[in-house]
């Protein structure tokens, strides 16, 4: 009798609260090396960047 109930509990569960994906909420983050950067007057640097939210940290080489 438990294991109908809970059955029946989360497939109305599945249709009431949205799923989201573990993928969306990761990014990938690093330090990458730019040839010129307006921050070290048009000279190298390294800039500690995440995709789709761009450098944090700017640093001069």
């Amino acid at each position: 009798m438990f294991s109908k109930l809970e059955a029946i509990g989360s497939r109305l569960l599945t249709r009431l609260v949205p799923g989201t994906e573990a993928s969306a909420a990761t990014t990938a983050c690093g330090w990458k090396y730019f040839p010129q950067c307006m921050e070290c007057n048009y000279g190298p640097c390294r800039g500690y960047c995440c995709d789709g939210s761009g450098c944090s940290e700017v640093r001069c080489s």
